[in-house]
């Protein structure tokens, strides 16, 4: 009897997974396309937006940062690589954060309730970001001396003028390429196991390079987008532990 119960138990239990892997999946999906649609009602006049860049610009030279236009001449002298930070900049962001969220959900499902929140509070955070203060990146600030990289050599991530069609150019603070960037590393080496889980530093610490060198972002997006993925980081550690006191409590 128990043999025969056995097959048909085991059937339900992964469908039962199935379903809720998918279910767990179109939330997601749904958060994404919520964030595009949010930043896409977040824009505001270029006006604004150049108000703000320019501020941005003189507070990282008040802080004594790095000159985003001297790093990218610098490295300009072998411009090899643009086309590959081009591609980084438009292709990997979503597929890596996607990919980052499914192992975790298949590979280390306790961690999935935080990981998930963490997500969710990020996305929100950042859409606030975006309304309360729209910035245009350095790409589309004059006087700079940056190149538009993905403008002159391509791909681009926008196909249309500033201003115009489904996107919203001036989203840029904070910046979620670096803050989901640093989301996905701090999972991989929280849920993670061996040595090798630490090489994920390297996903922010490119990501970085790129946004910045490829004109799309400042030093202080970067900042910016550390700050909610940290915010969010720990306000869903504070949620796993009520609900993990309260499950002890059994309440």
């Amino acid at each position: 009897m128990g043999m025969d119960t056995a097959g048909p138990r085991a059937a339900a239990w992964h469908r039962s997974r199935l379903v809720s892997g998918l279910g767990q999946a179109a939330l997601i999906v749904l958060l994404f396309y919520a964030y595009r649609i949010g930043r896409r009602l977040a824009e505001a006049g270029p006006a604004d937006a150049m108000r703000h860049a320019r501020s941005v610009w003189r507070a990282e030279r008040l802080l004594h940062l790095p000159n985003e236009a001297s790093l990218q001449h610098a490295a300009l002298h072998w411009d090899g690589w643009v086309r590959v930070a081009d591609v980084y900049y438009v292709t990997v962001h979503f597929p890596a954060t996607a990919v980052f969220l499914a192992w975790v959900w298949w590979r280390h499902r306790e961690g999935w309730p935080r990981v998930r929140a963490a997500i969710i509070l990020s996305t929100a955070l950042a859409l606030a970001g975006h309304f309360l203060y729209p910035l245009a990146p350095p790409r589309l600030l004059p006087g700079t001396g940056l190149v538009d990289l993905m403008n002159v050599y391509g791909p681009s991530a926008y196909a249309e003028a500033p201003g115009h069609g489904a996107s919203n150019q001036f989203a840029a603070m904070p910046s979620l390429h670096v803050g989901w960037a640093i989301l996905v590393a701090w999972g991989i080496i929280r849920y993670g196991a061996g040595r090798a889980r630490w090489a994920a530093v390297a996903y922010p610490v490119a990501t970085t390079s790129v946004v910045v060198l490829t004109a799309n972002h400042y030093w202080l997006d970067g900042v910016a987008g550390a700050i909610v993925v940290i915010v969010s980081v720990a306000l869903s550690g504070v949620g796993e532990r009520i609900v993990s006191r309260r499950g002890a409590q059994g309440i």
